[in-house]
């Protein structure tokens, strides 16, 4: 009885400063990390009108333009596993536009230490031909739900990162054509 009394205490508070931490962290991300800002070219409208969440796709507006994932000879890269071996350098921070990212196969640590190539640089797997930073969804409240997936149909819309020193991505905010956000 005496061990219960001992280990209950602990039990209580350890998974809550475990949430305490992961907050944190996800804030100081939010409020320090820098800024990318990427259009999205693509949603699944499924996920809109079923739930909370819209899973969009990334435009990740890289020189190779559709071949973010393919080595020479069209050869498309699929890593299984989830430890983030590629990476996508850009020369600056904020809005990205057309060919300015540089794909960085196995996140080669001297193309990403080179301030010239990569101020900043997204962290991500390639899954099935697709570079991917499991980051490609967005809360929405369900009762804006339709009103958004309307927007998003008619509209160009972008995505403000904000990308920690790891090449880690937290989703800021989705920016409509009018500059309004959600």
């Amino acid at each position: 009885m005496k061990i219960f009394k001992l280990i209950l205490p602990i039990a209580l508070v350890f998974p809550i400063l475990f949430f305490v931490s992961e907050i944190i962290t996800l804030e100081f991300t939010k409020t320090r990390g820098k800024e990318l800002i990427l259009p999205i070219v693509g949603y699944d409208p499924r996920d809109l009108l079923s739930g909370h969440y819209l899973q969009y796709n990334i435009g990740f507006k890289t020189s190779e333009g559709d071949a973010v994932c393919k080595r020479q000879k069209n050869e498309v890269l699929n890593q299984s596993n989830s430890d983030g071996k590629s990476c996508i350098c850009y020369p600056h921070l904020g809005m990205i536009y057309e060919n300015e990212g540089l794909f960085v196969e196995d996140c080669d640590e001297g193309t990403l230490k080179d301030k010239s190539l990569c101020k900043v640089y997204l962290r991500g797997t390639c899954k099935y031909g697709r570079f991917e930073i499991a980051n490609e969804r967005f809360y929405v409240n369900e009762a804006k739900a339709l009103e958004y997936e309307k927007r998003l149909r008619k509209e160009k819309v972008h995505i403000r990162l904000k990308v920690d020193s790891k090449g880690k991505a937290i989703t800021d905010s989705l920016i409509w054509e009018d500059g309004s956000s959600l």
